[in-house]
């Protein structure tokens, strides 16, 4: 026992309020899973427009759950000169990402620790294709969930490591077409009368 045992008990009493607070932050910190399950939700297409949320150039996003629900394949303007790919997936039981870019290089993510239930924040995390301290890349990027329905993406555009920009796309899910009204049959046809003879 210390020769001081007030001051042996204050200084476990303030470790263990450390440790406590620690604890805490860390159960506070985003939740990799549910970022990830917010993100396969959005399975289907998506229009909108950059920059102006309502006369912006359009922008189409369409978002594939593959893999048996293991990866979502994000689709950017499918089908355009201009198509890019992301693909978000859990490893290690962490959210990362990789962006295939019309650029020909493939930068990484990972869940931002800034993150919250409705805004999944991507930090640049390496990638391939690019050297990061030259090169144009895109550098983060963030998804925020305004409603079950409509989202914004955000990507910041670096060259080495200055900013030089970013991308804002307002987005609306495409509700599926509501199927045709089945047509009613034919009337039956009436015979038309015999004349008498």
């Amino acid at each position: 026992m210390p020769k001081y045992p007030r001051t042996f008990l204050s200084i476990a009493t303030a470790c263990a309020a450390g440790m406590l607070a620690m604890a805490a932050g860390a159960a506070d910190g985003p939740d990799p899973k549910a970022a990830y399950d917010r993100i396969k939700a959005l399975a289907g297409s998506w229009t909108g427009h950059m920059e102006d949320p309502l006369s912006g150039p359009p922008v189409t996003v369409r978002y594939e759950v593959v893999s048996g629900g293991h990866a979502v394949i994000e689709y950017q303007n499918p089908g355009q000169s201009f198509e890019m790919v992301t693909v978000y997936y859990l490893a290690g039981g962490e959210l990362r990402a990789t962006h295939y870019c019309g650029a020909g290089n493939q930068p990484a993510y990972r869940l931002g620790k800034d993150s919250t239930a409705d805004l999944v924040l991507l930090e640049f995390d390496g990638g391939t294709g690019f050297d990061p301290k030259h090169d144009g890349h895109v550098h983060q990027g963030e998804i925020r969930f305004l409603s079950t329905d409509r989202i914004e993406h955000r990507w910041f555009h670096y060259v080495g490591p200055k900013e030089q920009g970013s991308t804002h796309w307002f987005l609306d899910r495409e509700q599926p077409a509501r199927p045709a009204e089945p047509a009613a049959p034919p009337a039956p046809e009436t015979p038309a009368p015999v004349p008498a003879a």
